[in-house]
């Protein structure tokens, strides 16, 4: 293989998780750039493969970048890896990447580990349409103003999120989406893997209370629907899966509220449709 670049996915928790492709594909590079190359070393030395490491960071990305262009137009195929998941979602390679289809340089980009498409699932919220978003600003003010700009999507919404800003993060979701349903996934295919499923406001004083580690998504519920659509939304259907996701009648009330069912109602049928699953 020559002139070629790889864009390979690495696992995000469980070293299992990697595919034989990509192992081929990695043994097949002339040179690995890795965002963290102490990283991609373990995970290269674990199964046997010795290649050359550069670096790639959010730091040194377009230095990098076009020192990995040159290494492509002079024939030789490079690996792009990232610490974790896919690169350039979330994370460095977009810019090789795009430089690469410009110069006419085969790309490959294999599928594999990520984050967002599993704790899409384990939410319990609608799976498709849905709309990935990334990190957030850092600061509440931008932060805000970002998520004005969703607030009429009827997606299901998914972010990414460090923990030391999760607690602040869900605080201004709740503040500018509203009370939706939401679900916070965490450390997936890892030993501690969790998935909290709350209203945003719920989650948000949890996490204040209990900030939480390790690699996190949020998933939140899309906006209301509008009233000619609630007509079609079936409100035994809705508590149905919340109680199949284990959430209790009052969680399932204030969750219903917002796709335009009043509390009393879904907290009503909540709990007849629980009496009946217990009877």
């Amino acid at each position: 293989m020559t002139a070629r670049l790889l864009v390979i996915p690495t696992p995000i928790g469980n070293l299992g998780d990697i595919t034989m492709r990509a192992l081929e594909y990695l043994s097949a590079a002339d040179v690995v750039y890795a965002e963290d190359t102490r990283r991609t070393g373990v995970l290269l030395q674990h199964f046997g493969i010795k290649k050359p490491l550069r670096s790639l960071f959010v730091g040194n990305e377009r230095a990098r970048s076009d020192a990995a262009l040159s290494e492509l137009l002079a024939g030789r195929t490079v690996a792009l890896v990232s610490d974790a998941g896919t690169p350039g979602i979330s994370d460095p390679g977009a810019i090789l990447i795009q430089a690469a289809i410009a110069q006419g340089i085969p790309v490959e980009a294999l599928p594999g580990p990520q984050a967002m498409l599993p704790a899409l699932l384990l939410s319990g919220l609608p799976p498709a349409p849905f709309a990935f978003l990334g990190f957030l600003p850092r600061t509440s003010t931008q932060r805000r103003a970002a998520l004005a700009d969703t607030a009429g999507l009827a997606l299901t919404l998914v972010f990414y999120e460090a923990p030391h800003r999760l607690a602040a993060m869900l605080a201004d979701c709740s503040a500018v989406l509203g009370e939706r349903p939401a679900a916070v996934v965490r450390e997936i295919s890892k030993l501690h893997e969790e998935a909290r499923r709350a209203t945003l406001g719920e989650l948000a004083a949890w996490a204040k209370e209990e900030p939480p580690r390790g690699e996190i998504v949020v998933v939140v519920g899309g906006a209301p629907k509008s009233p000619r659509e609630l007509e079609t939304v079936n409100l035994a259907d809705f508590v149905a899966q919340g109680i199949a996701r284990g959430e209790t009648p009052a969680a399932i009330a204030r969750a219903a509220k917002s796709y335009g069912h009043t509390r009393q109602e879904a907290y009503r049928e909540a709990l007849r449709q629980s009496g009946k699953s217990d009877g």
